[in-house]
C-alpha cells in the first residue's frame, strides 16, 4: 500500500462514546506511575521511570529486583491479561466467565500445563529460579500495590486479580509451547483426512515444502521434496493399525548497510489483539542492561540488546510434540501397550464453573503423555483416543532465553540457548564485533521409528521417542555468512540431509523469506528506515510463479475475462486499496478450495485448516496452500477434476466475479481488498455487543496475506474474515548505535481502554514506523516524564 492512501487508525478525533461513559461510571483507574510506594519482595530500591509512550525504564541494585520489577511493570499495565492466561493455565478461566471456557479448561487439565510447570520448578537452577520467583512477586504486587483500584474488565467480573507465582510463569511458556508448536495440529488433521478420505488423499493434499524454495542457511540454497517421509509414515501406521490420516527476522552484515554497522531486524506473527502480547522495556543493573521486548507473562528480553549484542526471534518449528493413538483397557484406566494393557495415571480434578455446578474432569496419563482428545469437540469421532508427547512437558532444566541479557559472544549466545526444552525458535544475532549469527533452537527428540508426521499406534513398542534428546550442537547455526546477511520466516531452516538429524516437515512456505532475501541483495545501504519500509512491503512472490497458469487462460466465460482483465497489469502488490490484490485473493482461496475438495470431499476443511479447539482455531495448513497450489500446476496430473485445469481456472475465477457482485455489487471500486478485509485488534470481551466498543482498536483496512513481508495472513476457508495473524511487534536495531533502534506495538503498553497508552502506537504500526527505547543514563532522564520509587 503506498503511504499516501493509508488513512490513519488514531481513533481520538472521534469520541468514543462507551469509553466515555465508563469512564464516567468507573474512573480512568490508571497505575500509580509516579512518587513513593513500599512494597513486600524487593531487596534494595528501585526505581521505575516511564516515557512518554508509557514504555518503563527499570533502575535496580541487582538481578532479583529487576525480572520483580519487570514484573510490577506487567501487573500494572497487563493484570487482566495475565489473569487470563493465569486461568488458561490451572484451567479455572470457567471459574471466571461461565460455562463457555468449559473446553479450555479440560484441554488445559488434559495436557497438565501447571502440573508440568510444578514438576519443572523444582529442578531449576537456583539462580533462573530466583529470577522467575521475583518476576512472579512483581506481577502480584503490580497488581494490587501498584494499582490503587482493580482494573475495569475486574469490576465487569466482580473478582480480583489472582496471586501470580513462578509455576504460572513457567506453565505460561507450557502454553505457549503448545500453541507454537510446529506440527501436532496437523498430525491431527493428516489423521482425519487419512480417516475420511484415505490415503491417496492424503497423499495428494499434504503441503509439503516446496523444494524449489529456499532455506535459511546458506542463504538461498532450495530445499528438497521430504513426501518420502510422509509415505514412510503412512506405511507405518498402516502396517500396525491398518489402513482405513509466523514471524519475520533478518540480520544484515555492514558490507550491505549505509553505516557500517549491522541491522537486525524482528516482527513476530501473532493474534491480532489487545493488548498485544509484547510489552516494551528497558532493564538495568550495576552488572548489565537490556531493552526491548518482553512478553507478558515471563522475565526476559526477547528481541532486543544488552548495548554489546542484539537479537530477534521467529518460531523454529522443530517438530517436538507428537500424537499417539491409543487403545483403552476395559477398565478405562489402562492403555494397551503391546500385547497386553498398562495401568495409567489417573486423577479426578474439579473444575468450578461460574453460575454453574462444577464438573470432575478425569485426566487420564499414559506411558506417553496425557490423552487430550476428550478435550477436542469430535474427538469421540476416532475409534482410539490421542495422548499427547512433548519435550515442553517434561521436566528439564530452562536457560535460553532467559540469560541472553548477559551475553557477549556468539559462542555466548549459542551456549545459552543450548538448554531449552520449550517453544522452538530461530534467532539471529549481532553484536558490536560485526558479527552476526543465527541459531536454531529448541530441544529436539529423537524418534525410534517415523517421523512424526502423523499419529503413529502407542501400542507399538518399536514406536516412540529416545530416552535422550537430540544434543544442541547438532541443531543447524550459522555465522558471518558470505552473503552477507541471514534471515528466517518460519521456512525449512537447512536443506535436507539424510546424515542429519531429523527436525520436521511441516515448515511453512518460502515466500517470504525469498522475498526478503531478494531485498537485502538488491543494494547495500541499507539504514532503519529502509529496514522499517521492507517490514511493511506487500508485494507477494507467489504472483509470479502463478500469472503464466492465469493469464495464459484462454476462456471465452465473460466473468473469467473480467478477472484477467484487473488482473493482467497488477505488480503483485497485495494493498488494502487494489482491486486486483481482491480478485487474486479470493481467486488463491476458491481454487485451493477447488483442489481439496476434489480429493477428500469429507474432509477437505482439516486440509484447508480447520482448527481443533477453542485454544487452536486453525492449523497450519492453511498457511502452506500456495506453494501446493504451484506444485499442482506446475504438473497439472490428469483427472484430478472432471474438467481440464484450464477449464477449472477459468471457472475458479468467474466464480470470484460472480461472488463479489452478488455480495459488494457492481461498483469495482467496492472491490479493494482492505474493504473486503480488516484488521480489528480483539479484547477478550469482543464477544460482548456493548464492550467491543471500549476494548477493540481497529477496524482498520488491511494489506498483505500470508506470503508477504508485511505478513497478514489470510485463511482459505474465510478470506475475507478480519486478519487474525499479524505484525505483533517490529523491531529494528542498529547495532551500536542503539538509541537510533525503532519499535512498535498494534496498540500501546497498557491494557486499560481509558490510558493514553492503549492504542498511541497504533498509527506508528500503522504506518510501519517506531519509538526509540532511550539506552544511556542521560537518555533516560530526558525521556523519563513520570518516575516511581520502590522501597522494601
Amino acid at each position: 500500500m503506498a503511504r499516501s492512501s493509508r488513512p490513519t487508525p488514531h481513533r481520538g478525533a472521534r469520541v468514543n462514546l462507551p469509553r466515555l461513559l465508563l469512564r464516567l461510571i468507573l474512573g480512568q483507574r490508571l497505575p500509580r506511575a509516579a512518587g513513593k510506594l513500599t512494597v513486600p519482595g524487593v531487596r534494595d530500591k528501585l526505581v521505575i521511570h516511564r516515557d512518554r509512550w508509557g514504555i518503563p525504564y527499570v533502575e535496580a541494585n541487582n538481578d532479583d529486583d529487576a525480572w520483580f520489577g519487570l514484573g510490577f511493570c506487567h501487573g500494572q499495565d497487563r493484570a487482566f491479561q495475565l489473569e487470563i492466561l493465569l486461568r488458561i493455565v490451572r484451567g479455572t478461566l470457567a471459574e471466571l466467565v461461565g460455562i463457555a471456557a468449559l473446553p479450555v479448561d479440560r484441554l488445559s487439565r488434559r495436557i497438565g500445563f501447571y502440573r508440568a510447570a510444578q514438576q519443572q520448578l523444582a529442578i531449576l537452577d537456583a539462580d533462573v529460579r530466583g529470577w522467575i520467583d521475583a518476576y512472579a512477586r512483581g506481577v502480584s504486587s503490580g497488581a494490587t500495590a501498584g494499582s490503587p483500584r482493580r482494573p475495569h474488565e475486574f469490576v465487569f467480573l466482580r473478582s480480583r486479580p489472582s496471586i501470580w507465582t513462578a509455576v504460572d510463569t513457567i506453565g505460561f511458556v507450557k502454553l505457549i509451547s503448545f500453541t507454537l508448536a510446529a506440527n501436532w495440529d496437523v498430525e491431527l488433521a493428516r489423521l482425519k483426512i487419512l480417516i475420511e478420505d484415505g490415503p491417496d488423499a492424503l497423499t495428494a493434499l499434504d503441503p509439503h515444502y516446496p523444494e524449489w524454495l529456499p532455506v535459511t542457511a546458506p542463504p538461498g540454497q532450495a530445499a528438497r521434496a521430504v513426501l518420502d517421509r510422509l509415505a514412510q509414515d503412512l506405511a507405518l501406521f498402516s502396517a500396525v493399525a491398518g489402513a482405513g490420516t509466523g514471524s519475520n527476522n533478518w540480520v544484515v552484515a555492514p558490507q550491505l548497510t549505509a553505516t557500517g554497522r549491522p541491522l537486525l531486524a524482528n516482527d513476530p506473527h501473532l493474534d491480532a489483539r489487545v493488548p498485544a502480547q509484547w510489552y516494551l522495556a528497558h532493564l538495568r543493573t550495576p552488572e548489565w542492561a537490556a531493552a526491548g521486548a518482553t512478553f507478558v507473562g515471563g522475565c526476559g528480553i526477547l528481541s532486543g540488546h544488552n548495548g554489546y549484542a542484539a537479537w530477534g526471534l521467529t518460531a523454529g518449528l522443530i517438530d517436538n510434540t507428537d500424537l499417539f493413538c491409543e487403545q483403552i483397557g476395559p477398565d478405562g484406566r489402562s492403555v494397551r501397550q503391546g500385547d497386553s494393557f498398562v495401568p495409567c495415571e489417573v486423577r479426578e480434578e474439579l473444575i468450578q464453573v461460574r453460575d454453574a455446578r462444577p464438573m470432575v474432569e478425569t485426566v487420564i496419563v499414559t506411558p506417553r503423555g496425557p490423552l487430550i482428545s476428550p478435550a477436542f469437540e469430535g474427538g469421540e469421532t476416532y475409534k482410539e483416543a490421542l495422548s499427547l508427547r512433548a519435550v515442553w512437558l517434561d521436566p528439564l532444566p530452562i536457560r535460553g532465553l532467559m540469560c541472553l541479557h548477559k551475553v557477549r559472544s556468539f559462542d555466548e549466545f549459542r551456549a545459552a540457548l543450548a538448554v531449552w526444552p520449550l517453544v522452538s525458535q530461530n534467532m539471529v544475532y549481532a553484536d558490536v564485533t560485526n558479527t552476526i549469527g543465527w541459531q536454531l533452537f529448541g530441544q529436539a527428540p529423537v524418534r525410534k521409528k517415523g517421523f512424526g508426521t502423523l499419529p503413529l499406534p502407542g501400542w507399538d513398542v518399536e514406536a516412540g521417542w529416545e530416552k535422550d534428546l537430540l544434543p544442541a550442537s547438532q541443531l543447524p547455526f550459522a555465522v558471518n555468512p558470505p552473503e552477507g546477511f541471514l534471515a528466517t520466516a518460519n521456512n525449512q531452516p537447512q536443506s535436507d540431509n539424510p546424515k542429519a538429524p531429523f527436525l520436521g516437515v511441516d515448515w511453512i512456505d518460502g515466500y517470504r523469506v525469498t522475498a526478503i532475501g531478494r531485498a537485502l541483495t538488491a543494494r547495500n545501504d541499507w539504514d532503519v528506515k529502509s529496514t522499517m519500509v521492507l517490514q511493511v512491503d506487500q508485494r507477494t512472490v507467489v504472483w509470479e510463479e502463478l500469472r503464466e497458469f492465469v493469464l495464459g487462460n484462454a476462456t471465452e466465460n465473460p466473468d473469467a475475462r473480467r478477472a484477467l482483465e484487473l488482473l493482467r497489469g497488477w505488480d503483485g502488490r497485495v494493498a488494502a486499496d487494489s482491486v486486483p490484490a481482491a480478485i487474486y485473493e479470493l481467486f488463491l482461496s476458491e481454487m485451493v478450495a477447488r483442489i481439496a475438495k476434489a480429493r477428500a470431499p469429507r474432509s477437505f476443511n482439516w486440509a484447508l485448516g480447520q482448527g481443533v479447539s477453542l485454544l487452536l482455531d486453525h492449523n497450519f495448513f492453511c498457511f502452506r496452500r500456495a506453494g501446493h497450489l504451484i506444485r499442482l500446476l506446475r504438473t497439472q496430473p490428469p483427472h484430478w477434476f472432471k474438467r481440464s485445469w484450464q477449464e477449472e481456472i477459468a471457472e475458479a475465477l468467474a466464480a470470484v466475479i460472480r461472488d463479489l457482485e452478488a455480495v459488494h455489487g457492481k461498483d469495482v471500486a467496492r472491490w479493494a481488498w482492505g474493504r473486503l478485509r480488516v484488521v480489528r485488534m480483539r479484547h477478550q470481551f469482543s464477544a460482548n455487543r456493548w464492550l467491543h466498543q471500549i476494548f477493540n482498536l481497529g477496524p482498520l483496512p488491511c494489506g498483505g496475506d500470508t506470503d508477504t513481508i508485511n505478513q497478514a495472513s489470510v485463511l482459505p476457508l474465510e478470506p475475507t474474515a478480519d486478519c487474525k495473524n499479524i505484525a505483533s511487534l517490529r523491531v529494528v536495531i542498529d547495532v551500536g548505535a542503539w538509541e537510533n533502534s525503532r519499535f512498535v506495538l498494534p496498540g500501546g503498553q497498557s491494557g486499560n481502554p481509558l490510558s493514553p497508552h492503549y492504542g498511541d502506537l497504533l498509527p506508528l504500526w500503522y504506518r510501519g514506523e517506531g519509538v526509540p527505547i532511550a539506552w544511556s543514563a542521560e537518555a533516560v532522564r530526558a525521556a523519563a516524564v513520570a518516575t516511581l520509587e520502590l522501597m522494601p
